[in-house]
């Protein structure tokens, strides 16, 4: 689809930089699923630090580089690197290593400085600005704190502050307060704030049941940004409901499993980073997804795994890795554990039938 959107402009560039990108992203797969979950307690001060850093270096001039609005970018000749993306898997084990070392039934102040080392990853978002990002590190730090121990009510009022900041935030911008009118009435600013909007509804409508194509409606596509943020609408045009319908299903498949490894893993930092990378994968497809089809307000979120994007991309395979490197590690501790209750239960048995084997061979 990257390749669909881009091939009537710019031909095969982004088709091989795609390429590049994807095996960039097998490769972070190939490494993190490799890595014992439990090893990321050691690793993740230095992931955080490195993060922190780069977040540093996009806000100075001359090192980062605006684009679309954003100093998010530091750029090293013929590849460039997203900080944003990448603090969004920080957050998550951060948090998650530190959830995992509190008692049951503590309040947030257990890990104030991981919720302060998290604050300052948000804020240096902000201060790009990235106002989607920074909602997709809260929403994957609030998944890590909802498969957690803590106090709920606690979590609760944490969490309304937090949706109340950011809330404000979004409010101060007058770009934002505009994406909120766009989304409120598109077709009243559909030459200017709502044309982004209402270009991919209408693109999105015009693909009907099984779309027109792939590579058939680019010369007639309008939607600004459709490689990156818009590429569902894209998808809607060419593969119409079915394809849409086929995203939706693979994205969600991946967010279930994941809450449903978070149920099942041998451990509360397994269950509560697996939470975690569920939440933010749910939160980047719904308001992606949302967003193409005016059914949220845009927030320039990236479509996982669909969106043009080397960081990104990097990220969700990275993710993927650990996600599956948790379910592996929980297999291994789970079966022996379940072949020793069977011999335990099976002993206890024996020695329940053995007075009256006894009594029988005696009679």
């Amino acid at each position: 689809m990257v390749y669909s959107a881009t091939s009537y402009e710019y031909g095969t560039y982004y088709l091989l930089s795609r390429g590049f990108h994807l095996a960039l992203g097998i490769m972070a797969f190939g490494i993190t699923s490799r890595v014992r979950y439990t090893a990321w307690r050691v690793l993740t001060p230095g992931v955080y630090a490195v993060v922190l850093l780069g977040l540093v270096l996009v806000l100075i001039p001359g090192i980062g580089t605006e684009s679309g609005g954003a100093r998010s970018w530091l750029y090293f000749g013929f590849f460039s690197l997203q900080p944003s993306e990448f603090a969004k898997l920080a957050t998550i084990l951060l948090l998650g290593c530190a959830v995992s070392s509190v008692r049951p039934g503590s309040g947030p102040r257990a890990i104030a400085r991981p919720l302060g080392a998290v604050g300052l990853l948000l804020v240096l978002v902000l201060l790009e600005p990235d106002f989607g990002t920074a909602f997709i590190i809260a929403a994957g730090a609030a998944g890590v704190l909802w498969a957690s121990e803590l106090r709920t009510g606690a979590l609760l009022r944490a969490g309304g502050y937090t949706t109340a900041l950011l809330a404000g935030m979004m409010l101060l911008e007058p770009y934002r307060r505009d994406r909120i009118v766009s989304f409120l009435d598109p077709w009243s600013v559909a030459q200017g704030s709502g044309y982004q909007v209402t270009q991919s509804v209408m693109a999105i409508s015009s693909g009907g049941v099984f779309g027109v194509g792939v590579g058939s409606g680019q010369e007639n596509f309008t939607v600004p940004e459709a490689h990156t943020d818009m590429v569902y609408s894209l998808i809607g045009k060419e593969l119409g409901l079915i394809g849409m319908l086929a995203v939706i299903l693979g994205l969600a498949y991946i967010a279930f499993w994941g809450y449903r490894l978070a149920i099942s893993a041998p451990s509360v930092m397994g269950r509560c980073v697996s939470a975690g990378i569920a939440t933010m994968f749910a939160a980047q497809v719904v308001f992606n997804i949302g967003a193409n089809m005016a059914i949220l307000p845009l927030t320039g979120i990236t479509l996982p795994f669909v969106s043009y994007g080397g960081s990104s991309l990097l990220v969700c395979f990275a993710s993927a890795g650990i996600l599956h490197r948790i379910a592996k590690d929980g297999q291994r501790v789970g079966i022996p554990a379940r072949r020793g209750a069977r011999r335990r239960t099976r002993k206890r048995n024996q020695r329940a039938l053995l007075p009256d084997t006894l009594q029988r061979r005696s009679g």
